[in-house]
């Protein structure tokens, strides 16, 4: 393989590599965007969840 060649075999490769870390790297952008979402939700329906679930959990002892 010539000189020329092996630089443009090696540019191409680095340039795929660079696209896949910027690929990884918006993936885990958006990943932590969702984890913080969903706190965000529980957080802000917390006791409103709490009480849902103490009257299921009513209705299933008067099932019982």
């Amino acid at each position: 393989m010539e000189r020329s060649e092996f630089k443009k075999e090696l540019s191409r490769h680095k340039n795929q590599i660079d696209a896949s870390i910027k690929f990884l790297q918006q993936g885990f952008e958006d990943l932590q965007k969702r984890n913080y979402e969903f706190y965000e939700f529980i957080e802000e329906n917390y006791y409103d969840l709490e009480e849902r679930l103490t009257i299921l959990e009513r209705k299933v002892k008067e099932l019982s």
